[in-house]
């Protein structure tokens, strides 16, 4: 799995060398083309994924744009206060981690929020980073519908998405999963079978079978917007509704792709998203 996160993160800044670009002047500060590129190609992986449910439509509240698992974590929680947390050699990694937030900083697409995470827990001497996208409008109304799992934290319509994510993923374990369920658009059912399978599993040390509801995206037809269901459930209305739903957010975005390619064959992300955004006004 870090191998994979580690080539994605790779393959970024390698599609962040491959053209050139003129410096971007934001606030009389220069930025770098890399990081131009290095935006591109974040979002270009959001759209290609389950993120286009979030980034295109208000389907999904909140989706998983890129991991980054970088080794800066401490997996060692017995070290005394006054000893060095980080060692020296991994304090070079930050810097890839400045990149990845100066691309960030560079979005500025409405209703839209993307926040970078660290996982509460590392493994080993890597810390995965999780970046991840919100649509604020449809994150302000789950929080009204599910007010009374998420008034707990005192989260209301207009609530920072950085501090909702932050306290959710900080959170006890089945706290947690509900918080993630709800947030990443599955169904309540499908929900509250997420969080009791992990109980149960935890009380047996069994697994709990489960069936897979797939929702194609443009990258895989399986295994990017998915959620687990009982063995004995049959998939009803909501769980079509669903699906028709994104296939049409999905045809949409096939039919824009192709005039967004650069010569490079990757994609002019932010411009496809921008000039979406402007045509909505």
């Amino acid at each position: 799995m870090y191998k994979i996160l580690l080539i994605a993160y790779f393959g970024l800044l390698l599609l962040a060398g491959c053209r050139a670009v003129k410096p971007v002047q934001l606030k009389n500060e220069i930025i770098e083309p890399s990081i131009v590129r290095l935006r591109d190609s974040i979002l270009q992986q959001g759209l290609d994924g389950e993120a286009l449910y979030t980034l295109m439509g208000d389907i999904k509240p909140l989706s998983s744009v890129v991991a980054f698992s970088l080794p800066i974590g401490n997996a060692d929680s017995s070290m005394r206060l006054d000893e060095a947390v980080l060692p020296i050699d991994s304090l070079r990694y930050l810097a890839r981690v400045n990149q990845i937030q100066q691309a960030v900083a560079l979005i500025d697409l409405p209703d839209l929020k993307f926040v970078l995470v660290p996982y509460r827990s590392a493994y080993s001497k890597n810390r995965i980073l999780q970046l991840s996208v919100i649509r604020v409008s449809r994150l302000d109304s789950l929080l009204e519908a599910k007010s009374q799992f998420f008034g707990q934290y005192g989260f209301v319509p207009g609530t920072d998405p950085t501090v909702l994510l932050t306290v959710n993923e900080y959170e006890k374990k089945y706290e947690r999963l509900r918080g993630y369920g709800y947030l990443f658009g599955y169904p309540d059912y499908a929900v509250d079978f997420f969080v009791l399978a992990f109980q149960q599993s935890d009380a047996t040390g069994k697994h709990v079978n489960r069936k897979f509801f797939h929702i194609p995206t443009f990258e895989k037809e399986e295994g990017n917007f998915v959620y687990a269901y009982p063995m004995d459930y049959t998939p009803g209305p909501q769980d079509s509704a669903l699906y028709r739903r994104s296939e049409t957010v999905l045809k949409e975005y096939k039919l824009l792709r192709s005039r967004y390619i650069k010569s490079d064959s990757t994609l002019s992300a932010y411009e496809l998203l921008r000039d979406i955004a402007q045509s909505e006004r």
